[in-house]
């Protein structure tokens, strides 16, 4: 007997409106809809150079360090590197000025990684007119396309690693989410995915999400990020649900989960 199709968008449904009860309980049930409602225009928006300037910086510091962490010191990091003009420019005293600034992330290898990517950055709107204009030279239409430019941007500028690489695609508004622990781990327990290293086929499995349900892909990473992750104060959500140890018993995607309730960690 053939399996059955797994029920994309009956999961997704399930999991977006826990998420919106979950946001609910700290906010007026409009605002959270609103406020997830952004994410579903994600990609439509208009977004200049220095837009494209400031996401490649933070995703090099958002890369191995718990959001809350970088997000906290985000108006320090936007003052060292206001725009990529000003950055294109830096030397050695500016690098040794932002890494002893006693406010700053001072991880050396971020700081130059950002130094130097004003600088390709720089070169890329010389010769092309803008940083639109370069990726609209590389069409990502289709899935081959997406993961050349994947390859592209990962070779172009540094610090954009395997994980980080689709941070700032999605980011930027292309067809990808970020494959991170919480999107993997949770794809694994689903059944999706047969170990949580299986990047590239946890990004298809959430273009998967969205073809089911009509739904822009940042508005999936949105909703399934917040389900599975510690915290998310800026949405309102005190705990999720499919953590490390999960919350198996108000977790409203059980009978899909291959995640035996018994293993240790499990909280109701």
């Amino acid at each position: 007997m053939p399996l059955k199709p797994f029920p994309y968008a009956d999961v997704f449904a399930a999991v977006e409106q826990q998420v919106i009860a979950l946001r609910a309980e700290h906010l007026p049930r409009e605002q959270v809809t609103n406020q997830l409602d952004k994410f579903k225009r994600f990609a439509t928006r208009e977004i200049d150079d220095a837009e494209y300037f400031r996401s490649l910086v933070f995703v090099a510091f958002y890369s191995g360090f718990k959001a809350a962490t970088v997000t906290s010191k985000r108006k320090v990091i936007e003052r060292h590197f206001p725009t990529w003009q000003v950055v294109a420019g830096y030397g050695e005293a500016d690098i040794q000025r932002i890494l002893n600034d006693p406010e700053m992330i001072a991880h050396e290898r971020k700081v130059r990684a950002c130094v130097a990517n004003a600088q390709t950055f720089r070169d890329l709107v010389e010769r092309y007119g803008s940083f639109k204009a370069f990726l609209d030279k590389h069409p990502s239409d289709s899935f081959e396309d997406l993961m050349l430019l994947k390859e592209l941007l990962q070779t172009t500028f540094a610090y954009l690693g395997g994980v980080t690489v689709y941070h700032f695609m999605t980011d930027i508004g292309l067809n990808v989410l970020k494959p991170d622990l919480v999107i993997c781990r949770m794809f694994h327990r689903l059944g999706l995915l047969d170990n949580e290293n299986q990047l590239l086929k946890s990004i298809m499995e959430g273009r998967r999400f969205a073809a089911a349900t009509g739904l822009p892909i940042r508005y999936i990473d949105i909703v399934l990020v917040s389900f599975g992750q510690v915290a998310s104060p800026d949405l309102g959500i005190a705990r999720g649900v499919c953590l490390k140890s999960p919350s198996c018993g108000v977790c409203k995607v059980r009978q899909h989960c291959t995640f035996p309730a018994s293993a240790k960690g499990f909280t109701a």
